[in-house]
């Protein structure tokens, strides 16, 4: 694979022996570049300079605040995929990575071809997350619906299939092309599906979308543990 089609990565954890070790062990894969590692301090302007692909961002980071720092790269650089490095099975950081609007939940400990395939499904959109937690994300996410209404009395024909899009990983951008709008009508399309659905972000829209059918699933890596 040739430089400019590997995914850039830029790898955040303030531990650093764990960090250079998994830099190392990335760099060594034949479709994947660390474009800059980082122990949290001053990443903001890297990730503008670089714009990474992808942004892995450990969830212990306290200075800045993994799931702090997380918004702040959605809001500031939506197209970035940003995915957090957990180290517990705990439900309650997966659900702060997800409202934070983090598209990955990844464990540690997973092994490398699952880590090397939950990147490549975050490059191209999806949000991943390392079983067994990905079924605790739909059980609480899923169930959020309008009081009053089902989405299909909710939303309108098109809302409907931009909610399609937002459950496979879909930017405003990428909805926008599909659809042949533009990209600001889509940003509002997508800001009045999440009023009328009573959902904070785009990750909650997307496991809805999966709880009522429109999409397949949320993919779950590390089944073998």
């Amino acid at each position: 694979m040739t430089e400019s089609n590997k995914i850039k990565i830029l790898l955040i954890d303030d531990k650093e022996v764990f960090r250079e070790g998994l830099a190392r062990i990335l760099d060594e894969q034949s479709d994947v570049d660390i474009v800059y590692q980082s122990s949290g301090v001053g990443c903001l302007e890297q990730i503008k300079a670089i714009r990474p692909q992808i942004v892995l961002l450990s969830e212990t980071l306290s200075r800045p605040d993994c799931n702090e720092l997380a918004q702040r790269i959605i809001e500031l650089y939506p197209q970035i995929k940003v995915a957090v490095l957990g180290t517990t099975r705990s439900e309650e950081g997966l659900y702060d990575a997800m409202e934070a609007g983090a598209t990955g939940y990844l464990l540690k400990d997973m092994r490398l071809d699952d880590l090397m395939k939950s990147i490549s499904l975050l490059a191209r959109g999806e949000v991943v997350v390392s079983a067994p937690l990905a079924q605790k994300l739909i059980d609480k996410f899923g169930d959020l619906r309008s009081s009053e209404s089902t989405y299909e009395e909710a939303l309108s024909e098109r809302e409907i299939e931009i909610l399609k899009l937002l459950g496979s990983g879909a930017t405003n951008k990428e909805i926008a092309e599909t659809l042949f709008i533009t990209e600001n009508t889509a940003k509002v399309h997508v800001k009045n599906i999440l009023e009328k659905l009573q959902l904070r972000n785009r990750q909650q829209a997307a496991a809805y979308a999966v709880q009522q059918g429109l999409i397949s699933d949320i993919r779950e890596l590390d089944k073998s543990e």
